[in-house]
């Protein structure tokens, strides 16, 4: 217990020291993103699978797919998410980049609307050095201001993501090489929650419900 206990706050510590030198200033232009990959997970039990999808904005239409079944070794921890799903989402997207070019990642995860401004997409952005978008469905930290269909998320002051609301309500905040106001724009280039992480959401599902018990 000890252990684990010491593990957890030198990862929390480690997650801070990330985020003070993540790269957001660099951020992608947002007219030039034609192609977006998209992951996400579903579990069953101990076992965990992946999907990457890789979209073409232009003409609407799946490029590649990629998948990663593990059985993650981390138990859930909030706000320690990317120590269960980060490895496989690196696999996936090292698969699809092996023989595919991609302008943006989109994470089913949160970016620096985080408690120590290190969620999933943080950490996935920082190890692949590519520009990585955090999309959620819930709140962790911060304040939501504005009405309609969308608006910013404030944190200590600053503006940290959007939330937006469509077909359903979620949060979108950088990641990696993402700048903060860029983020409107994304979304709205991509018209709204992004159809291909709906795509890898409904795949994972459907792939880890054909995994045997």
């Amino acid at each position: 217990m000890e252990s684990a206990f010491l593990l957890n706050k030198f990862l929390e510590k480690l997650q801070i020291a990330i985020s003070r030198s993540i790269d957001l200033s660099s951020g992608l232009d947002a007219h030039r993103v034609e192609t977006v990959l998209a992951v996400d997970s579903a579990y069953k039990g101990e076992l965990m699978i992946t999907v990457g999808v890789l979209w073409s904005l232009k003409s609407e239409e799946i490029i590649s797919v990629a998948q990663v079944l593990s059985k993650p070794t981390y138990e859930y921890i909030p706000g320690l998410l990317f120590m269960r799903e980060a490895p496989s989402i690196i696999e996936v997207v090292e698969k699809i980049s092996r023989e595919h070019i991609w302008d943006l990642l989109v994470v089913d995860g949160h970016g620096i609307l985080h408690p120590r401004k290190a969620g999933l997409a943080v950490i996935v952005g920082f190890i692949l050095d590519k520009p990585t978008l955090g999309l959620a469905k819930k709140l962790l930290v911060g304040e939501e201001a504005g009405e309609g269909c969308k608006g910013p998320v404030y944190l200590e002051g600053r503006i940290l993501g959007f939330w937006f609301k469509n077909k359903r309500r979620f949060y979108a905040s950088p990641g990696y090489k993402v700048r903060v106001e860029e983020i409107p724009e994304i979304i709205n280039i991509m018209g709204g929650y992004p159809k291909p992480l709906e795509l890898a959401d409904r795949l994972a599902r459907k792939k880890i419900n054909e995994v045997g018990c």
